[in-house]
């Protein structure tokens, strides 16, 4: 497994020929890092001089933060694997119609599968980029630009989600699947947009660069 080796492993194989690990993995991974950071931001700020209000809040931030790290980093391994049950499918016999039949509806299967590891990038990118807001609200002054930061790669690691899920439906079939999963793709793409977008004006205004 990747996570378990360092990470130039990962980076080498993905600087490689090999077809896996690819984007939707490279977006986990940034979506990871994202969470790390809202997670140093909320360990800066506990039991912090000044910051008594909000200690027990940034404690269960940073649990929060771990919890949305390893996900995605789970998501990082099962994106190599997603691809797996469509590719097999696209082999399939299609001699006969029975055998076109049945390698159409692997095909869709497979899709629908290789669909949910990147749509789960997406989601738990947003969990992150909402973290990323609230610690960079009230979390400590002097690490501000992290959290500005993790909003910008928690906003990354969704269009990076985005792009994977996507591929799918130029061969997929199923309309209804597609529009339903469309609409869900830009309220996820709209809402970490707004606040990345938030997030690093009020962090270059702070820095006075607005």
């Amino acid at each position: 497994m990747y996570t378990e080796k360092p990470l130039n492993y990962f980076l080498e194989k993905l600087c490689s020929n090999s077809p896996a690990p690819g984007g939707g993995s490279a977006s986990a991974l940034v979506g990871a890092v994202a969470a790390s950071l809202a997670g140093m931001l909320s360990a800066l700020t506990v039991d912090k001089k000044g910051y008594e209000d909000v200690h027990r809040e940034m404690a269960e931030n940073l649990k929060k933060a771990h919890g949305l790290k390893n996900e995605l980093l789970n998501l990082l391994q099962k994106d190599t694997e997603a691809f797996d049950d469509a590719a097999r499918a696209f082999k399939m016999p299609k001699n006969s119609e029975e055998q076109k039949k049945a390698r159409t509806e692997a095909i869709e299967s497979g899709l629908i599968k290789a669909s949910e590891v990147p749509l789960a990038i997406m989601e738990k990118s947003l969990e992150v980029s909402r973290l990323a807001r609230e610690v960079h609200a009230r979390g400590n002054k002097m690490a501000i630009t992290d959290g500005a930061i993790s909003a910008l790669f928690a906003e990354a690691a969704a269009i990076g989600g985005m792009i994977n899920v996507r591929i799918n439906f130029s061969w997929m079939k199923n309309r209804e699947y597609i529009e339903k999963t469309e609409k869900r793709l830009g309220e996820i793409l709209e809402e970490a947009r707004k606040i990345r977008e938030k997030t690093v004006a009020a962090t270059l205004e702070q820095l006075g660069q607005a």
